[in-house]
């Protein structure tokens, strides 16, 4: 088993683990109208991923830091010769979406494992909603302490 955290905005934490935030919005790795939930594979990559899109630290302390456990079967694992060429640009390229949406189409694992764009070395985790694994793994959930060090701004 792998751990897998979740960074949630409280008042959305009965939510956390619905898609539909990916799915109205879009990610890196799915397109608008495609459910997935994007985890990352420690707690600081977790916060990273979302202090880049804060003007202000402070506004993590309105999180929630979640951790689930993930049997290893059940991850794929991308290889880097396989991603797009360009997964890395900002905005984020519709071919990265396009890569994730034909992994939750074809149904193969609950997990897709993919570099994160902050630190490369590191995996950020897209769980498919619609596997039929994927309530089990939620059931896992437990929210951590979670408190953001004042230095950050």
């Amino acid at each position: 088993m792998i751990a897998v955290y979740r960074l949630v905005k409280r008042k959305w934490l009965a939510q956390a683990f619905d898609g539909e935030g990916a799915k109205l919005y879009g990610g890196r790795w799915n397109s608008k109208g495609n459910a997935c939930v994007y985890c990352a594979g420690s707690e600081s990559l977790a916060l990273l991923e979302i202090l880049v899109h804060l003007n202000n630290s402070g506004v993590a302390r309105h999180y929630a830091m979640l951790e689930l456990q993930i049997a290893e079967a059940h991850i794929l694992n991308a290889r880097p010769d396989t991603l797009p060429p360009d997964w890395r640009e900002e905005p984020a390229p519709q071919a990265s979406a396009s890569f994730g949406d034909a992994w939750l189409a074809s149904g193969q694992s609950l997990a897709l494992a993919v570099p994160s764009v902050i630190i490369p070395r590191e995996s950020n985790y897209l769980l498919n909603v619609r596997h039929p694994e994927f309530q089990a793994v939620v059931a896992t959930v437990k929210e951590l302490e979670f408190v953001v060090d004042s230095r950050l701004k």
